[in-house]
């Protein structure tokens, strides 16, 4: 993992939160941050850094370098807490602000496994606790056992395409134990960047992604809608 260049970072379990790494700003008491948001970094051709939030916001981040890896780069994908700058106040209607991150963790994000016949293991999910797509990315709430916490993993990967309907399949690949023992863990977020130019047909410039995942006591499924702008 790359290592973070203003804070110490290390890659936890955290026992009905979930399993990312801890980035912290400073000052975390819950006065010192206005709201929490899940979103994508995203990096400008001039320097700024914002995270485009699940729900249409766009955040400019004041301190950029608190997320930064060593190597200059960013986060994919960052759950946060974050404080309004100076002047600022949330506004219906308003989409865009200024904001310093406070804490927060990074989400576990991969691309689509194009190769899923290489997959060895598949071990059981315990409950999908929560499902949806934004900013291109399918992100999954996760409950399952595991046996060894810096080697969970998972994987998603294409089933088939059915008019609107992309269906795909969630891989737990790592970490996990053929007896489902081990300790449990709930609410895990992971996000898996959906694949472009899927041979679909669009309804309304929108699909549906229906996953389904091997659940200890049967099949898993979730479904979400999105717009498909690809």
């Amino acid at each position: 993992m790359k290592e973070m260049k203003t804070f110490f970072v290390t890659l936890i379990l955290l026992v009905s939160v979930f399993l990312t790494s801890c980035i912290d700003g400073g000052d975390d008491s819950s006065s010192s941050w206005d709201f929490f948001k899940y979103g994508t970094v995203v990096q400008s051709a001039f320097g700024t850094v914002a995270v485009y939030t699940d729900d249409g916001l766009t955040l400019t981040l004041s301190n950029p370098a608190v997320i930064k890896y060593t190597d200059g780069t960013y986060p994919t994908r960052v759950a946060g807490y974050y404080k309004l700058a100076a002047g600022e106040t949330l506004q219906t209607g308003k989409t865009n602000y200024t904001v310093s991150f406070v804490t927060g963790n990074l989400i576990i994000t991969k691309n689509f496994n194009q190769k899923p016949d290489t997959i060895k293991k598949s071990y059981s999910i315990t409950s999908i606790d929560g499902y949806y797509i934004a900013n291109s990315y399918a992100t999954v709430f996760l409950s399952f056992p595991y046996k060894t916490a810096n080697n969970v993993s998972f994987d998603m990967y294409t089933q088939r395409v059915g008019n609107d309907t992309l269906y795909v399949a969630l891989n737990y690949t790592n970490g996990g134990s053929d007896d489902n023992s081990g300790s449990l863990v709930s609410q895990v977020p992971f996000s898996f960047k959906l694949p472009s130019n899927i041979e679909i047909q669009p309804k309304n410039d929108s699909i549906w992604v229906k996953v389904s995942a091997k659940g200890i006591n049967g099949t898993l499924v979730g479904k979400a809608r999105c717009k498909y702008m690809y």
